[in-house]
């Protein structure tokens, strides 16, 4: 083990656990983000789309895997962390 790959899995595993953070608890921000980028092109406005809940419902679960990533690479860190003392 290495301190560079300790440091990179350490930043993975934040990074991964923000953005699951943030999804998990604003699923329907990301939905509506999502379906904004769907309308470009179309003939409805922005401000008319609105995710449905089964869309809603898929960002939470794939941002619930994220954030279980993100654990599992802080906790693979913390043990890297260990064996370099």
């Amino acid at each position: 083990m290495t301190l560079a790959a300790a440091a990179s899995a350490t930043l993975v595993g934040a990074v991964l656990l923000a953005v699951g953070l943030f999804g998990v608890l604003r699923p329907y921000t990301v939905a509506l983000w999502r379906e904004r980028i769907d309308a470009v092109g179309s003939t409805r406005s922005w401000d008319d789309v609105e995710p449905t809940e089964w869309r809603v419902t898929i960002a939470r679960y794939t941002f619930a895997i994220l954030l279980g990533g993100g654990v599992l690479f802080l906790w693979m860190a913390a043990q890297q962390w260990l064996n370099l003392t």
